[in-house]
């Protein structure tokens, strides 16, 4: 079992994992007249995001960061709504790099906590 692999390639298992779907409106949908109520455009359905942290030592922090750079990423991740893989294109955003903990004085084997939201194209 893995929970995300971008171009066939196995990501590290997540300690946070969360994966939302959103419907995208068009413009001139909401309350816009005195009846107050919503009139909704849907122009496409569950639209994926994934926001995602890892703890990794600072030797995998290259890779991870060369997995997440692509403009296009072809990623498979395990949705729990639909209980099994969804295949979809992403990209990475909010991708943020914290100093975890410090190990042996060492920077390849000091930890890190990398964050980042995949979102559907």
């Amino acid at each position: 079992m893995y929970f995300i692999r971008i171009n066939d390639r196995t990501l590290p298992t997540p300690f946070f994992y969360s994966v939302a779907s959103r419907d995208i409106a068009s413009s001139d949908s909401g309350r816009s007249d005195e009846t107050g109520v919503v009139h909704r455009n849907r122009i496409r359905r569950a639209v994926k995001t994934c926001d995602v942290k890892w703890r990794v030592p600072g030797s995998m922090l290259q890779q991870l960061d060369t997995d997440l750079s692509a403009e296009i990423l072809h990623v498979s991740l395990l949705d729990p709504a639909s209980a099994g893989y969804v295949d979809c294109e992403m990209y990475a955003e909010s991708i943020r790099s914290d100093f975890y903990q410090q190990q042996n004085g060492l920077e390849n084997e000091s930890w890190w906590e990398i964050s980042a939201r995949l979102t559907e194209y």
